[in-house]
Parts: C-alpha cells; structure tokens; sequence
C-alpha cells in the first residue's frame, strides 16, 4: 500500500505540473514580465531627454589614393565625400536655433588642429552639418551651431530642459546620459559623490566640478548628467588635465560634469566673441553663499564689510595681471570696465568680452573703492592645476 502511494502522489504531482502545456507536447509560453516602477521611471527619462542630446562627429581630410582594401566599405563609409570619421563624441542641444555644447578635444585632430568639417546627428537619424563657433581649453568646452540645409528642419532638435546644481545633494540620483555614432548609447545610472565647491575655475578645476559614480565611453564626452527628473545638471567632460589639448579617457570610478550654468554662460561669451583661447587676469572669486559656507561661521562672515554686490577674491596668481595691479586676497571685485559683477557668470563672461585689453577694475578694500587697470591676458600654462 505504501509504494501505491508513492506511485498516486509522483502521478498528481506530474499532472499539475503539466496541466497548463497544450495538448500537442509544446512548453507554454511564459507570461510577460511586467516592468517594474523603476523600470518604467527609467524608460520615460530616456524619452524625455533623448532629442536633446546629439551625436558629434569630428572628421579627417583623405588624401587622394589611400586603399580602402582590408576595411568594411559601407561600414566606413562616410557621408562626406573625401572625408573620415576621425572621432565620436555627444552633445547638449540648448536652444530652437540648434546651439550644441559639447567638449572641446574630440573636435581637435591629433590632439592640436580643430578639423573643417562637423556634423551632428539627433536620436532619430537626422543629420546636420554644424559651424564651430568657439572653444574654452581650460574647461574643455565647444559650441557649434547647426547649419541646415535647405528645407531642413531643426524639429528633431530639442532644446533640453536646464537644472540648477545648486538643488544637487550628495547621494542624488544621477544618469550620464550620451549619443556616440551609429547604434552605440550611454545611459549611465549613479549618484551624486562631490558637489561642485566653487563656480569659478580660474584657480580651482576640480572643485568646479560635479563628481559622480558611474563610469562612461569616451563617446560620451560631451554628454548630459541629469537628474530624475530629466533635467540637466552637467556636461560630461574628462578627467581634469594640466595639459589643455590632453585626450585623457573617463575614469573606471567617477565622471566629471562641468556646472551647466558654467558651460551656458561661458558657452554664450565665447560664441560671441569666436574666442578660442582662456582669458586671464589672475585672481578666483567666491559667490557669497559660497564664501559663507567656506568660512563655516556665520557670525565671522556677518562682521565683514561687504559692498551691495560683487564677489569675494579668494585667491591670487603671482605673476598675472592681478597682482601687477595691486588686487589682494579679501577684495571684492564689482565692476569689470563698468559691468556689474553680481555673480560667477558675470564675471566669466566679462573676461571673454573684454580679452586682449586694458579695464578699470572697480574693486572694495575695507569700506574703499579702488579702481586699478587690470588687462585680461591669454592664459599661461602655469596657471594651469587640475
């Protein structure tokens, strides 16, 4: 009786295990999995932010009578007669009139000439040749500027939506997200790991910096870290360098992300000036929030005295323009040749505009107003530290 049992209980549980095959002996199908609520988030932050971020491509001049032989032909070929694909990198579309900021070394060949020909392509395959309108080598930052042919339409383009980084905290949630050529995409989860402690670069690169823990292609340079909710925080940009034309590769550990109010701001002074050098005058400045939370004691930071609006000059190069002038560390700049300096931007923008000249600087000292002439200069390597 005991082995019947045995025998009764193997057949029913057979029974159940097949009850749902069809009668012909074929496995069911398994039901589909239903994408999770992060899933789904994911999903839509692709869609959201996709338009807005294109692919760069830098290309090369062929001389006449180089082989083909030994190299796939419609894999490489180029949509450019007599030219090559020299290098991929991604873009941030900021504007209706195609403005892109991308990173400035992909766009160089060989690491020291800029290349003629450009193009983009969005994320549905429209393609657009573009102008290069300038270039920042200290933060690796470029602007190009779609060019349409005729009876093209800018429609695939969006303009992306713009964060502030002042709403980042550490251990946010953030994506890296960039468009290399052909089929290859960068979606990069990760999360916040530094903040930025300064706006202005001019002595401190890395601290200018967003840090976060994921890890891109070299073809995401240029791209976008955004938050959650699909709003732009930072450019993608490699791993500070001492050498303004380096092509350092993105670190295992941690990408950086310029300030997207940096390459925005920066972005529209040197498109307006076609500049392609760093200016210098030779001092850094400190926003008051961000002097306040440097000098963590809100009672010493109420008892300075402080002119209606500026910026707090943090820290002095020696030899530069600044020091030949007399300008001291815990001076507040306010005015550029009559510009009024409130905040980081102005101050950045004011050294692209008025490049290559002499201004009267109108500076606060202890309750007094100075005025020196300060000349804004090309930037000498040894200012450089990453």
């Amino acid at each position: 009786m005991r082995n019947t049992a045995i025998v009764i209980l193997a057949c029913a549980l057979m029974h159940l295990a097949h009850a749902g095959d069809p009668v012909d002996g074929t496995a069911a199908a398994p039901a589909p999995s239903v994408p999770s609520p992060a899933e789904l988030a994911r999903r839509a932050l692709v869609q959201r932010v996709d338009p807005s971020i294109v692919s760069v491509t830098t290309y090369i001049k062929v001389p006449e009578g180089v082989a083909l032989e030994g190299r796939w032909r419609v894999a490489d070929d180029s949509p450019i007669a007599g030219y090559a694909r020299e290098t991929v990198s991604s873009g941030i579309v900021v504007d209706n009139a195609g403005t892109i900021l991308c990173a400035r070394t992909p766009l160089l060949l060989n690491g020291q000439t800029f290349s003629d020909r450009y193009d983009v392509e969005s994320s549905v395959g429209s393609r657009f040749d573009v102008e290069l309108l300038g270039v920042e080598p200290t933060i690796n930052l470029a602007v190009l500027r779609v060019k349409p042919a005729p009876g093209q339409s800018l429609a695939d383009l969006v303009p992306a939506k713009i964060g502030s980084v002042g709403d980042l905290r550490v251990g946010d949630d953030l994506y890296a997200m960039g468009d290399p050529f052909g089929a290859a995409r960068v979606f990069a989860p990760g999360i916040v790991m530094s903040l930025p402690q300064v706006s202005c670069y001019q002595a401190d690169l890395t601290g200018s910096l967003i840090q976060a823990s994921m890890a891109v292609s070299p073809g995401a340079l240029g791209g976008a870290l955004v938050n959650r909710d699909g709003l732009v925080m930072g450019m993608i940009v490699p791993p500070p360098s001492l050498d303004a034309d380096a092509r350092p590769a993105p670190e295992p550990y941690v990408t950086y992300g310029m300030q997207i109010q940096t390459a925005i701001g920066v972005g529209e002074a040197i498109m307006r000036k076609r500049s392609t050098t760093s200016p210098f005058v030779g001092f850094s400045v400190l926003a008051l929030p961000e002097l306040k939370a440097k000098l963590r004691d809100e009672a010493r930071f109420d008892a300075l005295v402080k002119p209606p609006y500026g910026l707090y000059v943090e820290d002095v190069f020696t030899p530069s323009p600044a020091a030949r002038a007399g300008v001291q560390v815990g001076d507040f700049v306010m005015e550029i040749n009559g510009n009024k300096i409130r905040s980081v931007v102005d101050f950045q923008q004011s050294l692209y505009y008025f490049a290559g000249t002499q201004v009267p600087v109108r500076i606060f000292r202890s309750g007094k107003e100075l005025t020196p002439m300060l000349a804004i200069e090309a930037r000498p390597p040894s200012a450089n530290r990453p």
